[in-house]
């Protein structure tokens, strides 16, 4: 099966499971948008937003590894968390009682996890950046550089000075 025949199989499961779901729940149709951007041993992920749009992301690496089971497993968990907020709200557990009931109702053992072989996948990578202070070297994470980048300011713990971006970065 071919990237593009996977994540289309992927697409028809997800929306096969979601009006199922929807009919026997008696909720109006959603149309979560489908993405195949994840990186890294997650198999899927539901993404929430504020205003309540939903994205589902799956991992296209273990996908295409993991074509059939990866269909039977992790589309149905994903599509469950996905039901289970819808009915019963924010307040529930990620995998608790509700999403397990959604997993029973689609006929799928409810783990949590799962057992795909990850050593191939991509996983995410942080970026250093060296700073400098006035007695040394720092080397600080992606993240505290954008920090530093927005205003946040950075304080050495030996000497008390800013920390300053070095050339070399």
């Amino acid at each position: 099966m071919t990237e593009q025949q996977a994540q289309s199989a992927a697409r028809e499961r997800t929306r096969q499971l979601l009006a199922s779901a929807e009919q026997r729940f008696k909720l109006s149709p959603s149309g979560p948008e489908i993405l195949f951007d994840l990186k890294g041993k997650s198999a899927g992920l539901l993404v929430i937003h504020r205003n309540s749009h939903m994205k589902i992301r799956y991992n296209s690496a273990l996908l295409a590894e993991n074509g059939e089971k990866f269909l039977e497993q992790t589309v149905p968990h994903e599509v469950a968390h996905l039901i289970a907020r819808r009915l019963y709200g924010p307040s529930i557990k990620p995998h608790g009682r509700e999403w397990r009931s959604i997993m029973s109702y689609f006929n799928v053992p409810a783990n949590r996890c799962h057992s795909f072989d990850t050593s191939n996948s991509a996983a995410r990578s942080m970026r250093y950046f060296d700073y400098h202070c006035l007695c040394r070297q720092h080397r600080l994470s992606a993240i505290r550089h954008n920090r530093i980048i927005s205003g946040v300011t950075y304080l050495c713990r030996a000497c008390g000075s800013s920390l300053i971006l070095s050339e070399s970065s």
